[in-house]
């Protein structure tokens, strides 16, 4: 996804579980910024930095429509 400058569109996203009580339910996604990398990458680590509190899921920095960054950040482990 590209502005109309032809640069990448940058968002940061938060999520919260729709049921706390069961995961596999899924979760609520909310847009909290869309701008410049520059903007939304200090969005990212003011939102990084209250997730916990805020009871968000994940927090996810896209770019063009990719993930860029998370929180919690991915461990590479699997069950």
């Amino acid at each position: 996804m590209e502005s109309l400058d032809g640069e990448s569109q940058w968002e940061v996203v938060t999520a919260k579980p729709v049921n706390r009580g069961d995961a596999g339910d899924g979760a609520s996604e909310d847009v909290v910024a869309r701008g410049s990398e520059d903007e939304c990458r200090r969005v990212f680590a003011d939102t990084v930095a209250v997730a916990a509190a805020e009871d968000y899921q994940y927090v996810v920095l896209r770019s063009g429509g990719q993930d860029v960054d998370s929180w919690p950040p991915l461990t590479g482990w699997t069950c």
